[in-house]
């Protein structure tokens, strides 16, 4: 499987999560996740989980992030929060505890500064441009906002998790269509130098 469609693949799985994540808010309006411990509702973070895997993935395979030291150090950061996230859920699911909460907020720590330094190496790479440029950014500094808020109102807080699902659903799309442009420019650039031989 060449980078292509690894990219593919991965920009596919984080724009499938986000929209997950979306579903995710809207669901914890009527079953009342601050209240309520539903399990399936923690099976459904684990595939979100999965989605921003996808999305630090496809990023780290496209090569958009430069220097490459820093787009694998966002990279690595952000997936070690994921899977300590996901490590956590089947623990959570079996027996509810707020034992677990520190792992939870370390691996939402990870994920924040891993897509944080993932962003500003995709600034800093300049392969991408206006709006797509600052879409990794904005979906590891947008979880502060449901954080800030979790004390406040819990109900808040599961709705902004669920928003956040945007900012992973445009790095999905940044993902795919950067992509296909790359794959389009490589079959230019082969057919043109099959075209002078």
């Amino acid at each position: 499987m060449n980078s292509f469609h690894r990219a593919h693949l991965a920009g596919l799985v984080c724009l499938t999560g986000g929209m997950l994540q979306i579903i995710y808010g809207l669901l914890s309006i009527p079953f009342a996740f601050a209240q309520n411990n539903l399990g399936w509702d923690e099976a459904l973070w684990a595939l979100v989980t999965v989605g921003m895997i996808g999305g630090a993935l496809g990023l780290l395979t496209l090569g958009v992030a430069r220097p490459r030291w820093m787009a694998l150090v966002g990279a690595t950061l952000t997936i070690l929060g994921c899977l300590i996230r996901i490590g956590v859920i089947p623990f959570n699911i079996l027996s509810p505890s707020d034992v677990y909460v520190p792992f939870i907020l370390i691996s939402a720590f990870l994920i924040i500064l891993g897509m944080g330094v993932l962003g500003i190496a995709t600034l800093l790479g300049k392969q991408l441009s206006g709006w797509q440029a600052w879409t990794p950014l904005l979906a590891g500094v947008f979880p502060l906002i449901p954080l800030a808020v979790y004390s406040i109102s819990q109900f808040i807080h599961f709705i902004l998790l669920g928003l956040w699902g945007l900012p992973w659903i445009l790095v999905g799309y940044v993902v795919l269509t950067h992509a296909a442009k790359q794959k389009q420019a490589m079959l230019v650039q082969t057919s043109g130098a099959t075209a002078q031989q």
